[in-house]
C-alpha cells in the first residue's frame, strides 16, 4: 500500500503529468487540488474493493482481479469525477501517460512482491500467520479444517481442546481445565464449538468468560460424511448447505464474463491470426502429406455431450485415431506436425470451437471419447471434469500435466488439477493460465509432442 502511494504521488509531481489545462496564475492551487483528489479517490476505491486484503495469503490471480476493478474504478474517478466539479479541460494525453506509466508500476511491483512471496513462503508464514484460533470438541469437519494445512493457517487454527480431556490427533491443546487457564493467560481471538455434547454448564461459562475477554464464537454443524470429500458452504434463502464442490462459474454473471472474454479472444485469433495461417498450413500439409487441413475428431465437452473438436492435421490418416494418443517418436507424426504439435500451432483452429460455444479459451483439455469412456469408470472423479467447457489450454497443462498419459496415476492427478481450476475458477486465473501458456510455448515443453 505504501508504495502504491509511493508510486501514485511520485510519477505525479516528478513528471508533471497534470491533468488539467489551467492558468499558470493558479498553478499552486490546482496542482494540489488534483494531488489531494487523486490521493483521496485511491483511498475512498481501495477501501470499497479491498485489493490489500489478506495480502501475505491472497491467490495471486484473485489478488489482481481485485486489484485491476481498483484500478479502472481510479482512473475513471481521476479523470472523469474532477471535471463535473471544476470548468476545467481535461489534457487526455497526459492523463493517458500517467496511467499508462502507474498501471506498469504497480504491476511490476505485484510481480516481485509474489515472487519473494513465492521463494520465501515458509518464512514469511512463520513470522506473519497468528495461530490465535482453538478448536473445542471434534467432529467430521473439525478434522478436515485442521487437517487443511493452508486453511489452518488462513484462519489461524493453535489446536484443540476436548471436553473430555481425551487427547486427539489433531493438535491436542489439553482438557477444558487446561482451556480455562489458556483464557487467561493466553491470547485467543477465536473459540470454534465442533462438539454438540458439550455440557450446558461448561458452554455458558465458556461463552461468558469469552464475551467478557471480546473473543469472538463460532459454531460448526456436523455431518458425518463432511471428510469424504471436497466441501464447502453455500448460504441459499438464509440457509447454509454443504456443497462438495465450489463452482464460481455457476454465477450467471461470471458465465457472463467468460462467454464474452472468449467471444472476443477468438475472434482475434480467427481474424489476425488463423485467416491467414489456414492457407498456409493448407498448403505445407497438402504438399507433405496430400490430406485435408483439419484433422476432425469427436471429443467429450459440456455435460459429456460429443463435439467436432478441430485441430491441424499434424499425423497421417491411420485407424487408430481416434482410440490411441501420441506417443514420442510416434511414426504417425509428420515432420512439419511434429514442429507444429511442439509449437502447440495444431491447437489453434479450437478458435474456431471457442467462438462457436463448444469450447472455451481456458478449461480442462477435452478428451477423445474412448479416453472419457475407459478413464471414466476406473478413476475417480473424472467425470466431474465435464461440468465446465473445454478449454484450448488449462490448469493441469501448465502445470506440468500434458501429453502422454504413463499409468492411471497421471490421468489422476491431471483430473486433480482440473477439479482444482473448477473450484477456484477467476477471470484472472485464466489470464494467469494464458500467460504460462505463452510462456511455456516460448520456453519450450518436453511433452510437447
Amino acid at each position: 500500500m505504501i508504495i502504491d502511494y509511493i508510486t501514485i504521488n511520485c510519477l505525479f509531481i516528478f513528471g508533471k503529468l497534470y491533468f488539467f489545462e489551467f492558468d499558470h496564475r493558479d498553478f499552486a492551487q490546482e496542482f494540489r487540488t488534483q494531488l489531494a483528489i487523486i490521493n483521496i479517490s485511491w483511498f475512498v476505491i481501495t477501501l470499497i474493493i479491498k485489493p490489500y486484503k489478506s495480502l501475505k495469503v491472497k491467490e495471486s490471480s484473485l489478488h489482481f482481479n481485485a486489484l485491476s476493478k481498483a484500478f479502472v474504478l481510479f482512473v475513471l474517478a481521476s479523470a472523469i469525477f474532477p471535471s463535473l466539479i471544476f470548468s476545467l479541460k481535461i489534457n487526455y494525453r497526459n492523463v493517458f501517460i500517467y496511467f499508462l506509466l502507474l498501471g506498469f508500476f504497480i504491476t511490476f511491483t505485484r510481480f516481485l512482491l509474489f515472487l519473494y512471496r513465492k521463494k520465501n513462503r515458509v518464512k514469511l508464514g512463520r513470522k506473519f500467520y497468528s495461530f490465535d484460533t482453538v478448536l473445542i470438541g471434534e467432529n467430521k469437519l473439525s478434522t478436515s479444517l485442521i487437517s487443511n494445512s493452508h486453511l489452518r493457517r488462513s484462519i489461524g487454527i493453535r489446536g484443540t481442546y476436548t471436553p473430555l480431556s481425551k487427547e486427539t490427533k489433531n493438535k491436542y491443546l489439553g482438557g477444558i481445565d487446561q482451556l480455562f487457564y489458556d483464557l487467561e493467560n493466553t491470547k485467543i481471538n477465536n473459540i470454534i464449538f465442533c462438539d454438540d455434547n458439550i455440557e450446558v454448564d461448561i458452554y455458558k461459562k465458556i461463552v461468558d468468560i469469552a464475551e467478557h475477554k471480546m473473543i469472538r464464537i463460532y459454531m460448526v454443524p456436523d455431518f458425518k460424511y463432511v471428510n469424504l470429500g471436497p466441501n464447502y458452504f453455500d448460504v441459499i434463502n438464509d440457509i447454509p448447505f454443504i456443497k462438495l464442490i465450489r463452482e464460481p462459474l455457476s454465477n450467471p454473471k461470471k458465465q457472463i464474463l467468460k462467454r464474452s472474454f472468449d467471444i472476443a479472444f477468438s475472434l482475434f485469433a480467427i481474424i489476425f491470426l488463423l485467416s491467414w495461417l489456414i492457407p498456409l498450413v493448407a498448403l505445407i500439409v497438402k504438399i507433405e502429406s496430400n490430406e485435408f487441413v483439419f484433422f476432425i475428431q469427436k471429443r467429450s465437452g459440456l455435460n459429456n455431450v460429443p463435439f467436432n473438436c478441430l485441430k491441424f492435421r499434424s499425423m497421417k490418416s491411420n485407424r487408430n485415431a481416434d482410440l490411441q494418443i501420441a506417443k514420442k517418436n510416434d511414426v504417425r507424426i509428420t515432420k512439419f506436425g511434429a514442429f507444429m504439435r511442439k509449437t502447440s500451432i495444431d491447437e489453434l483452429p479450437q478458435f474456431i470451437n471457442v467462438f462457436l460455444g463448444d469450447m472455451s479459451v481456458v478449461g480442462p483439455r477435452p478428451h477423445m471419447l474412448s479416453q472419457t469412456e475407459m478413464y471414466s469408470k476406473i478413476t475417480k472423479k473424472y467425470m466431474t471434469r465435464h461440468i465446465v467447457k473445454p478449454g484450448i489450454t488449462g490448469w493441469a497443462q501448465v502445470m506440468g500435466s500434458r501429453g502422454e498419459i504413463f499409468s492411471v496415476k497421471d490421468m489422476e492427478k491431471r483430473i486433480e488439477k482440473d477439479i482444482w481450476y473448477i473450484q477456484n475458477w477467476s477471470f484472472f486465473l485464466d489470464m494467469k493460465i494464458i500467460f504460462l501458456t505463452l510462456y511455456n510455448i516460448v520456453k519450450g515443453d518436453d511433452q510437447a509432442y
